[in-house]
């Protein structure tokens, strides 16, 4: 369970969607403005904007993940025409089955950047619906800067740190709602000698402190590159929009655990004969992703 439970937390801190669809918020007409750090973050020497290319290697239709024997998570997508660019994401909500879907539509600069990814999260059950919209910030260069989320009531900001190569050096997110002060969190990337897959990553929150320990297999990561925000959950197992290959363990340390104690989850990953993924699950199978192609 303690295994079990470390991926939990990764998931949740990492990038769990927040539930503010259906809940009593209290009217207050302030307006919402993004926040800003306060000091400027590393620019690269080369532009690669990773998370820009809204893209899904191997053109995976959908994704379904079993938790516990009945828990379900399903993502499907569809591409832009003869690309692996994705133009629409649709996400069912494990808990509302048969009632709630969140469509992500995605839309692209004059570069085939990402400008624009518009969430619709519908529930025809309760009757209410959410609209977020989340947009890409580029400064003159064409170097990605920051991701911001607006909606009537929450706002969110992602902002870059880069190391020279043009590899994501650090995330500093904050997501807070009507009359909350800003409150960034960070997510700070440490990679193998050849930058390929990110091997470390410390998450510091306001009290939280932890580090994430990856490990890989060395095929490739269907789910590098799509990025949407910090409060997006994407089907995937660590930091897999920067690494190249797939997180076969993770060791996970609270920080401020005086107990100095660590804890290891490992994953198993199985590929067709074409090296295309199939499924992927974690060593008990409580926690199982299958693919289709």
């Amino acid at each position: 369970m303690k295994k079990i439970l470390a991926i939990i937390i990764l998931i949740t801190f990492l990038s769990c969607e927040k539930d503010d669809g259906n809940n009593s918020i209290e009217i207050d007409n302030s307006p919402l403005t993004h926040a800003e750090l306060g000091f400027e973050l590393d620019e690269p020497d080369v532009i690669l904007n990773e998370l820009s290319k809204g893209e899904l290697k191997k053109h995976i239709n959908s994704i379904l993940l079993v938790s516990y024997g009945n828990a379900y998570r399903k993502w499907e997508f569809e591409y832009i025409e003869n690309t692996d660019m994705l133009s629409k994401m649709v996400f069912y909500l494990p808990n509302y089955q048969g009632c709630e879907q969140n469509v992500y539509e995605f839309s692209y600069n004059e570069n085939s950047l990402l400008d624009k990814v518009i969430s619709t999260r519908e529930n025809v059950c309760n009757e209410y619906e959410v609209i977020k919209i989340y947009t890409f910030n580029y400064n003159d260069n064409g170097l990605l800067k920051s991701i911001f989320m607006d909606n009537d009531f929450f706002v969110e900001e992602n902002y870059f740190g880069y190391y020279p190569n043009g590899k994501i050096k650090e995330i500093y997110n904050d997501h807070r709602g009507r009359g909350v002060e800003p409150s960034f969190g960070v997510q700070k990337f440490t990679y193998n000698d050849s930058f390929t897959n990110v091997i470390e990553v410390e998450s510091i929150g306001t009290s939280t402190h932890y580090t994430y320990k990856y490990f890989y297999d060395n095929n490739t990561n269907p789910f590098k590159d799509v990025f949407i925000g910090t409060s997006v959950f994407m089907p995937f197992i660590g930091p897999a929009y920067l690494s190249e290959n797939n997180v076969i363990e993770m060791i996970e340390k609270n920080e401020n655990n005086i107990h100095n104690q660590e804890f290891s989850t490992e994953f198993i990953f199985n590929y067709s004969s074409n090296n295309s993924l199939i499924d992927y699950s974690s060593l008990d199978n409580e926690i199982i992703y299958t693919v289709n192609q």
